[in-house]
């Protein structure tokens, strides 16, 4: 097919390639859509699921993509169902650094930590991405990894009106941080009061767990250390 014309090589990415034939969809091929070719197992994560679900003006050139550390994570690849590999063996992930003109940084969480993920098709093809809910808790996990914890407030800002609460308790971490957070948007679920009930009194938990802790600002009802500034918290509904 190479040979004939009917498909290109994409550039430093083996056994990727571009079809190029009349009858070919036209446009540009997408970031996303290669690398759902290069890694059919992966989840676009942290600040490019942000991106995706608009919950941030950044827009960096780089794609941020969690994989399960081992094995494919029980998923199989976008837009395909279990009886299209009956007798077929699961083709191989790859991990390039670069896709197109796009760096590319690889998160690898254990199987059981690779859940609340979603196959969507705003553009017409299959991209398997974290659900707004986990690439929230994700960005508290990890700020570096979503643009900084201000950034990362700032899209539970604008997720307010759209989380899907019972989804958010489902992932079921971090739940200190979460539950302040959900506090100070406004917003209540009957198994938040669960979840205060169980913080540890007197903890040495922080709101960000990279930064020190803070025993001047702190949340008696969360046993949580304020360690950072929240006040585009309180502006979002002032």
């Amino acid at each position: 097919m190479e040979g004939r014309g009917e498909i290109a090589p994409l550039r430093r990415l083996d056994h990727i390639y571009r079809v190029t034939v009349p009858y070919a969809r036209t446009g540009d091929v997408q970031e996303d859509e290669v690398l759902m070719e290069v890694n059919p197992y992966a989840a676009i994560s942290h600040l490019s699921a942000l991106v995706f679900h608009g919950l941030t003006d950044d827009l960096p050139q780089e794609l941020i993509a969690t994989v399960p550390a081992k094995y494919t994570g029980d998923v199989l690849p976008p837009g395909t169902t279990a009886s299209d590999w009956e007798n077929v063996p699961l083709v191989r992930g790859y991990r390039p650094d670069r896709i197109l003109s796009w760096s590319l940084r690889w998160v690898r969480v254990t199987p059981g930590r690779y859940f609340g993920l979603r196959e969507y098709q705003p553009q017409g093809y299959p991209v398997r991405v974290m659900m707004p809910e986990r690439a929230l808790v994700d960005g508290l996990q990890d700020p570096s990894l979503s643009g900084g914890f201000e950034n990362v407030l700032r899209a539970w800002v604008r997720a307010r009106d759209m989380l899907d609460l019972d989804a958010l308790l489902e992932i079921g971490v971090l739940r200190q941080r979460v539950g302040f957070i959900l506090d100070q948007l406004g917003l209540a679920h009957p198994a938040i009061e669960m979840w205060h009930a169980h913080a540890k009194r007197g903890g040495s938990s922080k709101l960000v767990g990279s930064a020190p802790y803070d025993g001047a600002h702190y949340s008696e009802r969360w046993s949580l250390s304020i360690n950072a500034p929240i006040a585009v918290l309180s502006e979002s509904i002032a």
